[in-house]
């Protein structure tokens, strides 16, 4: 059975976007239960290719289907302030500004679309990672559940994430 695992990238200096010494630790701590893939793919954010690189020893795929918003420097900062005081962190923040409603949703499909190419792509019984970002998963979620975008129950921490089977 073909399997693709889709994990939030590890923690991060949200500054220099690159993963902490501690992020860098729990990615190599979990690369030794993950196993070996066939497709790497990540984001086009540092802190998703180093993830997928620590956990798999191998450079991945670019894929902007895997990233997160174009948002302007106002909505980034709107963001940025937001995810300080939300409970559910920069996911929580995106979903509360409604004009982002039809950005989030459009990710959460390229992110879908991107899942249906790699399962094509895979051999049988084979297996890929998508390193991805935790708005991003939350809203494929959605779309996969077929749950409303006017509200946000959960998010991804670091390395979190979810596992899609062919079936």
């Amino acid at each position: 059975m073909k399997r693709l695992y889709i994990l939030r990238h590890a923690n991060w200096d949200l500054e220099k976007d690159r993963l902490t010494d501690e992020g860098k630790q729990k990615c190599l701590d979990l690369q030794k239960k993950l196993g070996n893939f066939d497709n790497i793919i990540s984001s086009p954010f540092e802190r998703s290719q180093e993830t997928a690189k620590l956990l798999t020893s191998r450079n991945p795929r670019i894929e902007e289907k895997a990233g997160i918003l174009q948002l302007t420097n106002e909505q980034n900062e709107r963001i940025t302030e937001l995810r300080q005081k939300h409970p559910l962190g920069v996911a929580g923040a995106i979903f509360t500004l409604p004009e982002l409603r039809e950005s989030i949703i459009k990710a959460g499909q390229d992110l879908m679309q991107l899942i249906q190419e790699i399962i094509i792509e895979l051999p049988q019984n084979g297996k890929a990672l998508i390193i991805s970002h935790d708005g991003t998963m939350v809203a494929a979620e959605k779309i996969i559940k077929n749950e409303s975008f006017t509200s946000i129950e959960k998010t991804y921490h670091e390395l979190e994430g979810f596992v899609i089977n062919e079936q």
